[in-house]
């Protein structure tokens, strides 16, 4: 039996016309909703800090007014005695510390360039012109957010030095840092390492990783399981943002929230703005992230 095959060509030919036939008839919202969803889906896979602490979605009802500024904020309380930060995404990321049995969780913007292009050069487009879109923003957008992040944990690592951990790249090491987080009563949840860094995994002996484990990572390289020791790891290639030398254990973000909080007052989203035949687009978004302990990361 003959099936009808969807050729990529014809699929992103009929996602192009789509596209450009809603700005045509003035249906530019509906063409900046499918676009989003596109994006924001994007930006889940490249952003490290999202898999770390998922983000969720937060309404204006759920926010805190300050008392000094229009600055919108979340209170949120935590447990007794740990100590928590915010990191603003905006400007030069303001950076606070809080003590006492509440945090504050402040929002910033971010915004990718400002892109100009022609719909009759979209038309010549043959790949899905979303993709075109993202990739101009989303790379851009989740490299302010691993900034943040990365900037952030580097601070509340300095924080507590005499409790770090290091050395080589072995099961010893791995097991001084859980057992650290395991004494201050904190469980381990994930591990954030560079690529680079993860393939240091390829030279731990059978002896240690086992028989097994050291077969399928020959058989089939160490990306067949994202995990060390039963841990999750997750990986990013971004050695410029997070230093390929080291690794970082977090406490889990749930069930019971050891770890902090990671808000969208507004999810990425496309701007579309259109003069004749001139496409202006632009994304951004609005988020705040906070740490609510400083002991869960490792």
């Amino acid at each position: 039996m003959d099936y009808m095959t969807q050729t990529p060509e014809v699929s992103a030919s009929h996602i192009n016309s789509n596209f450009l036939r809603k700005l045509d008839e003035g249906h530019v919202k509906q063409a900046e909703e499918e676009s989003s969803a596109f994006i924001r889906e994007k930006l889940r896979q490249e952003a490290a800090v999202r898999e770390i602490i998922v983000p969720e979605g937060i309404s204006e009802e759920d926010l805190d007014r300050d008392e000094h500024t229009d600055q919108p904020k979340k209170i949120i309380d935590k447990e007794p005695d740990s100590v928590a930060t915010f990191v603003q995404f905006q400007g030069t990321g303001r950076r606070t510390w809080f003590r006492g049995k509440r945090y504050a969780i402040y929002f910033g913007k971010v915004e990718s360039q400002r892109f100009t292009k022609s719909k009759f050069e979209l038309m010549t487009y043959h790949s899905d012109i979303r993709k075109i879109l993202s990739d101009n923003s989303v790379k851009d957008m989740a490299d302010q957010e691993d900034k943040k992040f990365a900037e952030l944990i580097e601070a509340i690592v300095a924080l507590n030095p005499a409790q770090q951990s290091g050395g080589p790249f072995q099961s010893g090491t791995f097991k001084q840092a859980m057992q650290a987080m395991l004494n201050r009563e904190l469980p381990v949840g994930k591990m954030l390492m560079t690529k680079s860094q993860y393939l240091n995994a390829l030279d731990l002996p059978a002896t240690t990783v086992g028989d097994e484990i050291a077969k399928r990572h020959f058989d089939e390289g160490i990306e067949s399981s994202q995990k060390l020791w039963g841990i999750p790891v997750v990986t990013t290639i971004k050695a410029s943002i997070y230093n390929p030398k080291r690794a970082w254990i977090f406490a889990p973000q749930a069930p019971n929230n050891f770890l902090g909080n990671f808000y969208l007052l507004q999810d990425a989203t496309l701007y579309i703005k259109q003069e004749a035949d001139i496409i202006e687009f632009w994304s951004y978004e609005a988020l705040g992230l906070g740490i609510g302990n400083r002991q869960s990361i490792q």
